[in-house]
């Protein structure tokens, strides 16, 4: 559909919502070329957003 609207696919940043936190598939997103990943948190005090948010802190560095 970008070609046909005359604009170059790669230039067309992918975001993927919902991502899971599971490091090999995250990879392969990556190296597919999705340039952003959002990440679902539960409706929920902060005990429980908290450690979820610090697994994706840990995870982030690993796909550079």
């Amino acid at each position: 559909m970008a070609e046909e609207a005359g604009r170059d696919p790669q230039s067309l940043p992918v975001t993927l919502g919902g991502a899971a936190d599971d490091p090999d598939r995250l990879k392969k997103y990556r190296d597919l070329g999705v340039a952003r990943m959002n990440v679902r948190l539960p409706p929920a005090k902060a005990d429980e957003i908290l450690p979820v948010l610090d697994r994706w802190s840990k995870l982030i560095p690993q796909l550079k």
